[in-house]
């Protein structure tokens, strides 16, 4: 194992404020019910599609993903500005990573300067090799860590992620899952880390 490919919301950061605050931006400027922070985080890891009809069930869809765009471009600009929650040890943990690791980023996003932004905040621009936000090219995130793999001839790899949808991710890639059980998902994993830091050990374990 050379390389490892993570999900980004719930496993490298966590965007919950910045997210519900943008939302409910965009919803009171059009009249609209505000969003709660619950359907916030029970929609992070979804493709922006997702997220829209999660958001907002009762709207045309068209109208919907318009809305989501408002939405990201208020959010993109907090976050350029005043950065996210990142997790603790991150930035040691990655440094340490890349020693013996590629690390690459797939998001469900539909905006690279959403990825950009954490990149930004987390002074990590050069550690990580590649990203991809899968919904910008109508990916699923299978299919996006597929083509991360493709595009930098990766050999062998692994994806860690916080939800069941990032688990799915990685049977559809076919290549191992590693859980992140502090992040929004609820799993029951063989394989899991309670904070970012454990990941050089429990590698050290699987591979070693």
């Amino acid at each position: 194992m050379n390389s490892i490919i993570f999900d980004l919301d719930g496993t490298l950061w966590d965007v919950t404020d910045v997210t519900w605050e943008s939302a409910n931006e965009i919803v009171k400027k059009h009249n609209l019910s505000e969003i709660s922070k619950k359907i916030i985080c029970d929609s992070f890891g979804l493709t922006k599609e997702e997220c829209s009809k999660t958001y907002f069930p009762n709207i045309e869809k068209n109208k919907a993903l318009k809305l989501m765009d408002e939405i990201a471009i208020i959010k993109n600009e907090k976050l350029f500005e005043q950065g996210g929650n990142l997790y603790s040890n991150l930035k040691k943990t990655m440094e340490e990573l890349s020693k013996k690791y590629k690390l690459f980023i797939v998001s469900n996003t539909a905006e690279d300067e959403y990825i950009e932004a954490f990149l930004k905040c987390s002074k990590l621009n050069n550690i990580f090799f590649d990203y991809i936000a899968a919904s910008k090219l109508g990916l699923i995130k299978g299919e996006a860590i597929k083509k991360i793999i493709k595009d930098n001839n990766i050999e062998n790899a692994i994806y860690v992620g916080d939800t069941i949808k990032d688990k799915e991710a990685a049977i559809y890639a076919n290549i191992p899952f590693i859980y992140a059980e502090y992040g929004f998902g609820r799993l029951n994993e063989k394989n899991a880390i309670k904070q970012i830091s454990d990941l050089p050990e429990i590698l050290k374990k699987i591979f070693y």
